[in-house]
């Protein structure tokens, strides 16, 4: 059996995930939505075999679609998702899973009345350098984890971005651009038991904008560990993109080139000095999607990334929001509440 895909929209993504959606065991992509011709018109030519249609509601009602990719603005994730949801399509969205937790409850509650799987893709739980990271966390070597700084500072370049990034209700701001990888990587890193959330988020640097450029906020997890984020959208800077963790018997980093500055890889402390540790590298894309396309056809009740972890991500960053504008610590009783 051959899963039919559909993908919404093609924005910074939807024309690389044809390729991924082809590469997977099971699946193959037969039509992308997008409004926009020049969007789409390469893609068109490139790839005769894929039908190309305007309205994404034009795909849900096709018996021959079992599962829709959405690489939408982040503002149209929530009602594109409940559309194909009770469409009864399975359901592969592109993080932030939403604009809040409310929006998010209501994506999982149609997801769950309609059996079918809907998964947020934080891609970078997949990086070679996170999973190795996990690896050597989960392995007990360099004993318990005690604390974490992660850190994404870079240019924000504005007039580079569509318009609808430097818009706060429609989902724009580094908050929802970074923020909410950086939270990601920690949970799955960590753990959810996340009780408390500390500090700011403001257009520090693009005063200009309506939106957030940066964030610095401090986590508090039950089992003790905590961990500092530090993300910047900077006018001038030096990029940097990765994590410091320091256990109980050692240190150990892990950082990723971005924008061609810095260099990928996994470090350990060894002998007061670094020792790189080699990883495998995979196409992170390719592979998450074939891990749902691998579970919607074992019939799973739950994707391969949790169906309420974006939930869980969205309910930290507005942790983090609540906590700028009331200058105090917020305190976490559940990520599900």
């Amino acid at each position: 059996m051959t899963l039919g895909v559909a993908i919404l929209g093609t924005g910074r993504l939807g024309g690389r995930y044809i390729d991924s959606i082809n590469a997977s065991q099971g699946a193959e992509t037969r039509v992308v939505a997008e409004p926009r011709e020049e969007q789409v018109s390469d893609l068109r030519t490139a790839h005769p075999d894929i039908e190309f249609v305007a309205d994404y509601r034009e795909v849900l009602q096709r018996d021959d679609i079992d599962i829709v990719v959405g690489t939408l603005p982040h503002w149209l994730h929530y009602q594109a998702s409940l559309d194909s949801l009770e469409a009864g399509k399975h359901v592969f969205l592109e993080k932030p899973m939403a604009l809040n937790t409310v929006e998010c409850d209501e994506m999982l509650a149609s997801a769950k009345a309609n059996n079918r799987l809907l998964m947020t893709a934080h891609t970078q739980r997949y990086f070679g350098e996170n999973r190795k990271m996990k690896e050597i966390i989960d392995s007990g070597d360099l004993g318990d984890v005690v604390m974490v700084n992660a850190m994404w500072v870079k240019p924000l370049d504005p007039h580079l971005r569509p318009p609808w990034m430097l818009e706060k209700d429609k989902g724009g701001g580094m908050g929802q651009m970074d923020g909410t990888h950086l939270i990601d990587r920690l949970i799955w890193l960590l753990g959810d038991d996340i009780r408390t959330v500390s500090g700011t988020s403001s257009n520090f640097t693009h005063p200009h904008l309506s939106t957030d450029d940066s964030g610095h906020h401090f986590i508090r997890w039950e089992s003790g560990i905590t961990a500092s984020i530090t993300r910047m959208g900077w006018v001038h800077g030096i990029t940097e993109y990765g994590a410091d963790f320091f256990f109980t018997k050692g240190q150990a980093k892990h950082r990723r080139a971005y924008g061609g500055i810095g260099k990928t890889g996994v470090w350990v402390e060894k002998d007061n000095d670094w020792d790189e540790v080699p990883f495998d590298d995979i196409n992170s894309q390719e592979v998450q999607f074939n891990d749902f396309v691998q579970a919607v056809i074992r019939g799973d009740s739950d994707s391969p990334t949790p169906m309420t972890h974006g939930r869980k991500v969205l309910k930290v960053l507005e942790a983090t929001e609540e906590s700028h504008r009331t200058g105090k610590e917020v305190v976490i009783d559940d990520l599900m509440d």
